[in-house]
């Protein structure tokens, strides 16, 4: 158990505190392991859920969220919930649509922070969140980022969500976001390790005001289609593991702290108890200036998520002619 009070914070460019590290529950099973993880999620210290509509496990978050406040384990104003707006809901219009949707699914009313998804648009459809032809492949839509994003937006001005951002966007689309909306987004959650270390995209948005969240921060190591033989293990790099023996931890507490003492979200996920419990364990001591280098010096541009089925739709983020 840690103390919440304990828990770091990042203060995004509106003001609103953020603890520095929550749990993620994208591929999160939908058979009641789910509801147990955030309950022990909860017990544990931790008061930031990364979710989203396309994990379609929200009614799973959500009651367990409830029942922890029901319970009096902590009330609603202590807790930090985000979510993502999918990209078959990216029509200004559609956005509200798409939030309603997920505040119903968390039977909460607002969130705290809402994400547009993906800088890419499938087609805008309600039956189905991967559109097909009859050949099985992607239906791409023609729905610009910016009027998706103006649409969360509008989500603010109704008091709908308190904070908005992005999710996976390159320097060039936050840019080009930026210069084109009112409100400057508090955070880019993008995939970041040691082996990907995304140290411009962070200084990229840090000059701008947007703070940096990291999902997959041991590297995705469940991933079986995307990593490939010879990618390495995060888990199992003499570097980490040297460190880990240092200070006591295990290797995914390491790399949780590589994020947190470069001032960068982090978001883990899990439905095991025991590392539910180790992985908020991490604020009891602190990588040196050294090792910090040292562990941004693994970087090998090592991408665990390319999400390949959009690879041809417009704004795809992982063109590798696109620098960062």
């Amino acid at each position: 158990m840690v103390d919440p009070k304990q828990v770091p914070t990042v203060k995004f460019n509106n003001g609103v505190e953020v603890p520095v590290i929550g749990l993620g529950t994208w591929q999160a099973p939908r058979d009641g392991s789910l509801y147990r993880s955030v309950r022990t999620a909860i017990e544990c210290g931790y008061r930031h859920f990364d979710c989203a509509l396309v994990y379609r496990n929200e009614e799973e978050t959500g009651r367990a969220i409830n029942d922890a406040i029901k319970d009096g384990l902590v009330t609603r104003e202590e807790l930090f919930i985000v979510s993502k707006v999918w990209i078959t809901y990216l029509k200004r219009d559609r956005v509200m649509d798409c939030v309603k949707k997920i505040l119903e699914k968390f039977q909460t009313p607002y969130l705290d922070l809402a994400l547009i998804h993906w800088p890419m648009c499938f087609a805008q459809v309600d039956d189905t969140l991967f559109p097909t032809d009859a050949d099985g492949k992607i239906i791409g839509g023609d729905v610009d980022y910016i009027e998706a994003y103006q649409g969360l937006e509008d989500c603010v001005k109704a008091g709908l969500v308190r904070s908005i951002g992005i999710s996976n966007f390159t320097s060039a689309q936050v840019d080009r976001l930026v210069k084109a909306v009112t409100i400057v987004p508090v955070t880019n959650q993008v995939e970041a390790h040691p082996y990907l270390n995304q140290n411009k995209l962070r200084k990229f948005c840090e000059e701008r005001g947007i703070t940096l969240t990291a999902y997959s921060p041991l590297g995705n190591p469940g991933s079986v289609d995307s990593n490939p033989p010879d990618r390495g293990c995060l888990l199992k790099d003499p570097v980490i593991l040297r460190l880990a023996q240092k200070y006591g931890k295990n290797a995914g507490q390491i790399l949780l702290k590589f994020q947190t003492d470069r001032n960068i979200i982090v978001v883990p996920k899990s439905v095991n108890p025991d590392r539910i419990k180790s992985n908020i364990q991490i604020f009891d001591f602190k990588l040196t200036d050294e090792e910090l280098q040292e562990l941004e010096s693994l970087d090998r541009n090592y991408r665990s998520n390319l999400f390949e089925i959009t690879r041809d739709l417009p704004n795809h983020p992982f063109d590798p002619s696109i620098d960062f």
